[in-house]
């Protein structure tokens, strides 16, 4: 009976449903050999169910093709959500939380993918009863550097807004269990979080450690713990969430590395770029600089300074209230161009450590591997392939302008006066080791009053920076501790 349906072009409805779905040959004739299994079993139902009735079959035979020819399309759209969730898969079974795609989440690589249709839809849903609230796992992605969960959870009871999965420096973290094995995965990355007020609801994009190696293997993931940051600090909620599936291969993108090994020299220091590596979450180049080395104290412990290349990248970034880390795009950075477009940096993977004196820089995918540029402010324009000139302005020699950047940043200085320099000098007096660089004070910030900030430097030859308490009251506070009745703008000088 299955005959009539062997010659059926299935392709044609899963063509008109998404036209970036492509299949492979093996794949399509797997999908379609499936498809016709499920129709015969569904015409032994039905002859089981109407074997009394077998005479009226002669009058409705066009019916009952159309009717299983759409049974037909159905199965097989269950069957193409298995392997991979386009935007059109997406539409239809409304499958991830659109919140991911939206400017809430500050992980461009995220949205950028979803928007491409890549990830493996999970749909799994888990009750946590003793705490009241519901999970729902959506999507998993991931390369060989790291893992994306993308989830929900809601609660009718428990109030979310302080409850977070930091298994960056909480008290959360993921555990992998393969058979016997188990393994608690590391952070990359802060990931990237979202409260929804009204309806009392987080979406949150765990970022961990690539398990692209368990590929088509059943595996078990744990979420152990919850982080609950307020005004009484940091606690922990005791819990386990558990997600099982079998990893497939679709979910897993591949990583082309283009090894460079370009010279460049920003602000005095000089900067190699040894490769830059793309996949369909980020874009990763490596560098590696005359100020991004390990250095050793006295006492012989190891800390890494922030290059000036790193302040350059941070400078363009800021806090906002509803979308976390994103752009201050009136200020300069360090960003890539591609296609013509704009690549913001993923500033939620700002901490990602390499190799011993190697600096990390991660962008979001670019749409052109074949032109792409990197740019470190105004000046600096180096081409991210084997070949191409680097356009490298001569840097000004004259004296930054300081009233400049502080105004570029909210801040109008004034000179101190007689009172408050005398303030300065006991200051530095009384907490001469307090400071591991050498800075001046070279002016106050006008018009203080109700100020979160603390004081405000400026690194040479003009990256602002400045440290606030959480509310004016207790920046004020602070000040007063150290003597100070206004607040003071650095200039480091190293």
């Amino acid at each position: 009976m299955k005959n009539q349906y062997e010659n059926i072009e299935f392709d044609n409805p899963l063509k008109e449903l998404s036209s970036d779905l492509l299949w492979e040959k093996t794949k399509k004739q797997e999908l379609k050999n499936r498809i016709l299994l499920d129709i015969e079993k569904l015409e032994s139902n039905e002859r089981n169910k109407y074997a009394i009735r077998s005479t009226h079959n002669k009058n409705v035979n066009g019916s009952t093709f159309n009717k299983r020819f759409s049974i037909a399309i159905v199965v097989c759209l269950v069957i193409v959500s298995t392997f991979i969730l386009t935007p059109a898969l997406a539409v239809i079974q409304e499958v991830y939380d659109k919140i991911f795609s939206s400017n809430h989440i500050d992980d461009t690589g995220i949205k950028t993918a979803i928007n491409k249709g890549y990830g493996q839809t999970l749909d799994q849903t888990f009750y946590d009863r003793k705490h009241d609230i519901t999970v729902h796992f959506e999507v998993v992605m991931m390369d060989d550097k790291e893992t994306k969960l993308l989830l929900t959870y809601k609660s009718k009871d428990t109030n979310l807004k302080n409850y977070y999965l930091d298994i960056f420096e909480g008290d959360t973290s993921i555990n992998l269990i393969v058979g016997n094995e188990r393994k608690k995965l590391n952070n990359v990355g802060w990931g990237s979080r979202y409260y929804d007020r009204k309806e009392n609801k987080v979406a949150e994009a765990v970022s961990f450690e690539s398990i692209n190696e368990y590929e088509g293997q059943n595996i078990r993931l744990e979420i152990e713990n919850l982080t609950i940051y307020d005004d009484n600090g940091a606690s922990t909620v005791h819990t386990i969430w558990p997600l099982s599936l079998k990893l497939d291969k679709s979910v897993i993108s591949k990583r082309i590395t283009v090894e460079l090994n370009k010279n460049f020299s920003f602000e005095g220091e000089t900067y190699t770029i040894k490769k830059v590596e793309f996949s369909a979450l980020e874009t990763r180049l490596v560098v590696t600089g005359s100020d991004t080395k390990i250095e050793t104290d006295q006492s012989g412990m190891q800390y890494r300074r922030m290059s000036k290349l790193e302040h350059k990248l941070l400078n363009a970034r800021k806090i906002d209230e509803k979308y976390g880390y994103i752009v201050d795009d009136k200020k300069s950075g360090v960003f890539l161009k591609s296609a013509g477009e704009k690549v913001e940096p993923i500033f939620s993977k700002g901490e990602v450590e390499g190799a011993k004196d190697d600096y990390i820089m991660i962008f979001a995918p670019v749409k052109d591997q074949q032109d792409c540029i990197l740019e470190v402010g105004d000046d600096i324009k180096i081409p991210l392939t084997g070949s191409g000139t680097i356009e490298e302005q001569a840097e000004s020699s004259g004296k930054p302008n300081y009233d400049a950047l502080l105004a570029e940043n909210g801040f109008t200085a004034e000179p101190l006066s007689n009172d408050e320099m005398k303030e300065m000098d006991l200051y530095l007096e009384k907490y001469p080791k307090e400071f591991s660089i050498d800075r001046t004070v070279i002016g106050k910030v006008k018009n203080h009053e109700n100020s979160k900030v603390i004081e405000v430097f400026i690194s040479q030859p003009g990256i602002l920076s400045e440290i606030q308490a959480a509310n004016p009251e207790e920046a004020e506070k602070v000040r007063k501790e150290n003597g100070l009745s206004f607040i003071p703008i650095y200039l480091n000088q190293n």
